[in-house]
């Protein structure tokens, strides 16, 4: 075993074996305290975590154990099952990273994600070593809540490096390797999320809510969110522009599926953000100003067209319409709206539907980064729709509006155990 007298970079890594297809990790790790401080190193190799552990699950998966309280045992059994899917996860994302050009590897924003990885490997790796009893379990979750943490504000970071490392890498690579990542990024965090949740449910002292199996929310209602959403965006709206957006549903106010509620919430507030923004734009730019503008000379009062949902329920789940009047997507902007870029807000930039990020956005002030974004927000949208089977696709009509289709694939909530 090698050991190190200082946490190794990317950057050791790239030189100590640049073509090797074998790689030793050797990372920070505090098995008893989870601590970046005082750091113990271990090796191992990734191919043979990657080769040797299970890398899927699905929906089922996720709501197998019935409702909480779960007995002792089959939290164990889910740990077992859990930590297996995120080494090969972690794992998978820390090799791709090494993989990349050198260069790109020098950037000090990719090299912290690089090195958050290797931390969060060898954490999840010690710490689920030994799963036999409670106490091995709720070591396991305390790695687990500092992995969460640990990647909480990463995509900004990562985006960052990839916007300025964009002259290394083509655009079609780029969007191959974000696509992969943000895929492996949410089964991490859901995992993790949904077993933390798990065994706090099923605390002697726990009072779980009926409704929920860990973050499976058995009665999530896509109306509520959107009512929700609405209210908080319309505030963004008004700093923003000094308007309010509309919203209708006309189907579906009662329509309820089992799903996890921070993805669907982040989809919503992703789409019903791009079709605000887009219909007061398009509002103020084909309405003479003397209609909507108050004595002071600013805009004021509601756009009269509101965003239209229509939410109706399905076989596998619920499909989702999000329809809109606000000018549509020129076709040239429509090749390139699933994929990434650093910002895609521009100041004077006014075509009808735009990518932006930050989930869910907050109030932090005025003026165009209230409302911009990194260039995140629909690929995420879509990889979050398409990770249990569901699909985002859009029909425009430039001039005129957008509809986007929002397909969420769930097993029944009735089929789950209780």
């Amino acid at each position: 075993m090698r050991l190190w007298k200082r946490t190794p970079t990317c950057v050791d890594y790239a030189v100590r074996s640049p073509g090797s297809i074998r790689r030793l990790f050797t990372c920070s790790m505090v098995p008893s305290k989870f601590s970046l401080e005082e750091p113990v190193f271990t090796n191992f190799d990734v191919n043979e975590v990657i080769g040797s552990c299970r890398s899927s699950f699905n929906f089922q998966d996720l709501i197998q154990f019935g409702r909480p309280p779960i007995p002792n045992e089959a939290l164990i059994q889910n740990a077992r099952t859990i930590r297996e899917i995120i080494l090969t996860s972690l794992s998978r994302r820390t090799l791709a990273l090494r993989n990349l050009p050198y260069i790109m590897m020098l950037n000090p924003n990719i090299s912290q994600i690089y090195n958050k990885y290797l931390h969060s490997v060898n954490m999840v790796y010690d710490s689920g070593a030994k799963l036999e009893t409670k106490e091995d379990n709720e070591m396991f979750v305390q790695a687990l809540q500092i992995v969460v943490e640990t990647h909480t504000n990463a995509i900004p970071t990562l985006a960052k490096g990839f916007a300025e490392s964009q002259t290394y890498i083509s655009g079609d690579t780029t969007n191959r390797f974000l696509d992969a990542h943000l895929h492996d990024r949410i089964g991490t965090r859901l995992l993790s999320k949904h077993h933390i949740a798990l065994t706090k449910q099923s605390a002697p002292s726990a009072t779980p809510d009926p409704r929920f199996i860990g973050l499976v929310d058995t009665q999530l209602s896509p109306a509520a969110l959107c009512h929700e959403i609405t209210w908080f965006l319309s505030d963004v709206c008004d700093l923003q522009y000094g308007m309010r957006p509309c919203m209708t549903i006309d189907v579906g106010e009662d329509v309820t599926v089992a799903y996890i509620p921070e993805h669907l919430e982040y989809i919503l507030t992703e789409l019903l953000k791009n079709s605000f923004r887009a219909t007061i734009e398009h509002f103020l730019r084909m309405t003479p100003a003397s209609q909507y503008r108050s004595k002071h000379g600013a805009p004021t009062g509601t756009v009269p067209h509101p965003v239209v949902v229509t939410i109706v329920r399905t076989a596998t789940g619920v499909v989702i319409r999000l329809r809109d009047r606000g000018g549509g997507i020129e076709e040239e902007n429509l090749k390139r709206i699933w994929g990434y870029s650093e910002s895609t807000f521009e100041e004077e930039e006014r075509d009808g539907f735009k990518t932006l990020n930050t989930p869910p956005p907050s109030v932090t002030g005025t003026g165009g980064s209230s409302m911009g974004g990194l260039g995140f927000g629909l690929p995420l949208s879509r990889a979050y729709a398409e990770y249990f089977g569901g699909s985002i696709d859009l029909e425009t009509c430039f001039g005129w509006g957008t509809d986007v289709y929002v397909n969420i694939k769930t097993p029944q909530a009735n089929n789950s155990k209780t």
